[in-house]
C-alpha cells in the first residue's frame, strides 16, 4: 500500500475513548429479574440490607456486557438505599457495608449517566463511602481496603476535572496515589489491574512527561509486579500496553512542525526514537495480552483496536515504503479481527473512526 506518511494524531487509545459502553436511555425501575438474581444469591427473606448488597453485585456483574440493564440495577440499589437510611430508627448506626455498597452504586451510576454532571454522582459517593469509613471496625481489613479503593476511584474522577494548563498535579490526585498505594498490596490482582487502569488513565490527562510519568510509572511497577507472579495475566499485560502507549502519546505529540513535514526521512529524530522504542514495547505487551484473552475465550474488540493503533503508530515511524506496508497491513489485520469479533458477538462497541477512516482508504487503494 502506498501512502503518504502521516502522524496518527487523531488517534488516541481506544480503550479510553471506549470506556464505557454506551447506555441508551433505561427505565428507573429494577428490572422484572432482579427479584430472581437477589433469591439466587441466598439473601434472607426481609433482609433488606442483603438485598442491596446483592443488586449491587449484580448490577456490577453486568456493567460490561450488558450496561442497561446494570444501570437499571444500580438504580435500585440507590433507591433502596436511601429507603433503608431514611426509614433506620435504631440508635446503632447502620453498618459499614451499607454505605459502602451506596457510595459504589453511586459512583457507578454516575459513571454511566453520560448525559449528566458527573460530579454530584462522586460528591455523593465520597460521602457515603466517609460514613462508611467511620463505622468500620478495625479487624475488617478486607472492607477497609476495599472502601479506600472505591475512594481512590472517586477521587481520581474529581481529580480529573482539576487538570489545568499548567500541568500541576492537584493535591487530590496526590491524596488519591498515596491511598492506592498503602492498599495495592492487600487486593486481589483482578482489583489491582483495575486500579493500574484508572491511575495510568489519570496520567495521560497530564502534558508534561513529569506529571505524566507520577502515574504512569506507578502504574507500571504495579503492573509488572504482578506479571512476575502471573505472566500470563491478559488484563494485567494489557494495561502495562497501555502505560507504554502513552508515554509514546507524549512524544508523538510533542514532535516538532519541521519533523512532522518532513517527507522523506533516512534517520529519526531523539523524539521520535524514543517514541518508537515505546511503541514496540506496547506493541510486545498487547500482542501478549492478545494471545491470552484467545487463549480464555475472552479477547474483546477494544484491544484489537489499541493493537491497530499502535501498528499505525509504528508504521509512521518506520523507515522505508516496505516496512511500512508491512505494518501497515497488520494494523488492517487487526481492525478486520476486530471487526470479525463485534459481529459475530454482537458486541455493543464501535471502533474509533480513525481506525475505520483508514480501512476504507486502504480497500479504496486495493
Amino acid at each position: 500500500m502506498a501512502t503518504e506518511k502521516k502522524r496518527p494524531r487523531g488517534l488516541k487509545s481506544s480503550a479510553k475513548a471506549n470506556k464505557k459502553a454506551k447506555v441508551e436511555e433505561a427505565s428507573t425501575e429494577i428490572p422484572e429479574n432482579a427479584q430472581t438474581i437477589v433469591i439466587e444469591k441466598e439473601v434472607e427473606e426481609g433482609d433488606e440490607l442483603g438485598e442491596v448488597a446483592a443488586l449491587l453485585e449484580s448490577a456490577i456483574e453486568k456493567l460490561e456486557e450488558n450496561p442497561v440493564e446494570a444501570l437499571a440495577l444500580l438504580r435500585g440499589t440507590i433507591h433502596e438505599s436511601d429507603q433503608i437510611l431514611r426509614k433506620w430508627k435504631s440508635e446503632e448506626s447502620l453498618p459499614a457495608f451499607f454505605y459502602y455498597n451506596y457510595g459504589v452504586a453511586l459512583y457507578e451510576l454516575g459513571r454511566l449517566m453520560e448525559d449528566e454532571e458527573f460530579e454530584p454522582y462522586l460528591d455523593a459517593a465520597e460521602e457515603r463511602l466517609e460514613d462508611g469509613l467511620k463505622q468500620l471496625k478495625e479487624d475488617d481489613k478486607e472492607l477497609y481496603s476495599k472502601a479506600h479503593l472505591a475512594l481512590c476511584k472517586v477521587w481520581f474522577a474529581k481529580a480529573a476535572s482539576q487538570v489545568s494548563e499548567d500541568d500541576t498535579v492537584s493535591d487530590l490526585a496526590i491524596r488519591a496515589l498515596d491511598a492506592a498505594d498503602k492498599i495495592v498490596d492487600e487486593l486481589p490482582s483482578k482489583v489491582v489491574v483495575e486500579l493500574a487502569d484508572i491511575v495510568q488513565n489519570h496520567g495521560a490527562l497530564y502534558s508534561s512527561l513529569e506529571s505524566r510519568n507520577k502515574f504512569i510509572t506507578w502504574a507500571k511497577k504495579t503492573l509488572e509486579k504482578i506479571l512476575k507472579e502471573e505472566p500470563n495475566n491478559a488484563q494485567a499485560l494489557y494495561v502495562l500496553g497501555l502505560c507504554k502507549l502513552q508515554v509514546a502519546h507524549y512524544y508523538l505529540d510533542n514532535l516538532n512542525e519541521e519533523e512532522e513535514e518532513e517527507e522523506e526521512k533516512i534517520k529519526l529524530s531523539e523524539e521520535e526514537e524514543k517514541a518508537y522504542e515505546a511503541i514496540i514495547e506496547s506493541k510486545k505487551n498487547l500482542e501478549s495480552a492478545r494471545k491470552a484473552f484467545l487463549e480464555q475465550d475472552k479477547l474483546m474488540p477494544q484491544v484489537l483496536a489499541d493493537l491497530a493503533e499502535v501498528h499505525l503508530n509504528e508504521a509512521n515511524l518506520v523507515l522505508g515504503e516496505e516496512r511500512q506496508n508491512k505494518v501497515y497491513e497488520q494494523a488492517i489485520n487487526a481492525i478486520k479481527e476486530a471487526q470479525k469479533l463485534i459481529d459475530e458477538k454482537k458486541l455493543d462497541y464501535e471502533l474509533p473512526e480513525g481506525l475505520i477512516a483508514f480501512l476504507a482508504e486502504y480497500e479504496e487503494e486495493q
